[in-house]
C-alpha cells in the first residue's frame, strides 16, 4: 500500500510539472521541460524536427492505404488499466494499436506526431467522442472481468467508504474524529513538540462487497520512541474501531468491489 501511494504521488508531481510546461511550448517550444534537462543544442532540434516529419509522413501513407491505429501513450502521462479491452473494441473497426513512450523532456508537439495524426483520422471517420465512448465500455469490461478480485484502493472510485458520510473527504476527517472520540491519550503519553514531525499509525484490510471486512493489520509510528510503550494500547483500539464501524462497499466505475482500504491516525 505504501509503495502504491509513494508511485502515485510522484507520477502527479512529475505530471503536474511536465502540463505546465506544456502549456508554454507555443512561447518558447524548444525550452527543456520540467526542469530536468538542459536547453536543445541545434541537432537535438533537427532530429526531432526530421523525427516528427517522418512519422507524419509514414502516417499519411498508412491513412491513404486504410491503416488506421490508434496509440497508447506511456509515461508521465494519464495511463489506462483498459487497454487490452479498448483494444478488441477498436478492432470491431478495423482500427490496430500501437504504443508510444512520451518524453517529459522533449516538446510535447515533436512527440508522437504519428499517433496524433492518426487520431485526426480516427476523429474524421468516427466523431469526436468516439475513443471517449469505447473507453468507458473498456473499463467497465476490465472491471466485469476481476469483480471478484481485490482492487487497490487507487483503481476505485472516489467515494465515501465511511457509512456516516457520504462526502468522499469528509468521511477521511471523520474517521479520526471518531476514533478519537472513543481513544484517550495514557496520562504519560509525549505529544508532539512545535518542530517534531507527526506521529502515526494505519490500519490496512479489506473490504469486501458484502460489507464485511478481513482482520485489520495496523503499522504504527512514534516520532518519540518513549511512546512505543503505549503501541499495544493503540493498536488494539484501532482494531476495535475499524471492526465495529460500518463501511461502504468500494467501487470501480460504479461497479461494487472488493477493495484494499487503510485508516490513517495521527497523533497530537
Amino acid at each position: 500500500m505504501k509503495i502504491n501511494i509513494c508511485y502515485y504521488l510522484v507520477a502527479i508531481l512529475f505530471l503536474v510539472c511536465c502540463i505546465s510546461k506544456k502549456k508554454n511550448i507555443a512561447k518558447t517550444e524548444y525550452e527543456p521541460l520540467a526542469g530536468v534537462s538542459s536547453a536543445m543544442e541545434e541537432d537535438e532540434k533537427k532530429y526531432w524536427d526530421s523525427l516528427c516529419n517522418a512519422e507524419e509522413k509514414q502516417a499519411a501513407k498508412d491513412i491513404k492505404n486504410n491503416n488506421v491505429f490508434y496509440t497508447h501513450v506511456f509515461g508521465m502521462v494519464e495511463m489506462y488499466r483498459s487497454d487490452t479491452e479498448l483494444d478488441s473494441l477498436l478492432s470491431a473497426y478495423s482500427i490496430k494499436s500501437r504504443e508510444s513512450l512520451y518524453y517529459c523532456t522533449v516538446p510535447y508537439s515533436k512527440q508522437d506526431c504519428y499517433g496524433k495524426k492518426m487520431n485526426e483520422e480516427i476523429v474524421r471517420r468516427h466523431g469526436v467522442n468516439f475513443i471517449d465512448s469505447l473507453r468507458k465500455i473498456a473499463e467497465i469490461s476490465y472491471v466485469n472481468k476481476r469483480k471478484n478480485e481485490i482492487f487497490s484502493f487507487e483503481e476505485c472510485d472516489m467515494n465515501s467508504r465511511y457509512a456516516k458520510s457520504n462526502d468522499y473527504s469528509e468521511a477521511l476527517e471523520l474517521v479520526e474524529k471518531d476514533f478519537w472520540k472513543e481513544t484517550e491519550y495514557p496520562d504519560e503519553f509525549a505529544f508532539r513538540k512545535e518542530k517534531d514531525l507527526y506521529s502515526s499509525m494505519e490500519a490496512n484490510f479489506i473490504l469486501q462487497k458484502d460489507g464485511t471486512i478481513s482482520e485489520p493489520q495496523v503499522e504504527i509510528r512514534f516520532q518519540n520512541e518513549n511512546n512505543y510503550q503505549f503501541s499495544g494500547y493503540f493498536i488494539k483500539k484501532l482494531k476495535d474501531f475499524v471492526k465495529k464501524s460500518k463501511w461502504k462497499t468500494a467501487t470501480s466505475v460504479g461497479i461494487p468491489v472488493n477493495s484494499e482500504m487503510n485508516v490513517l491516525i495521527f497523533f497530537k
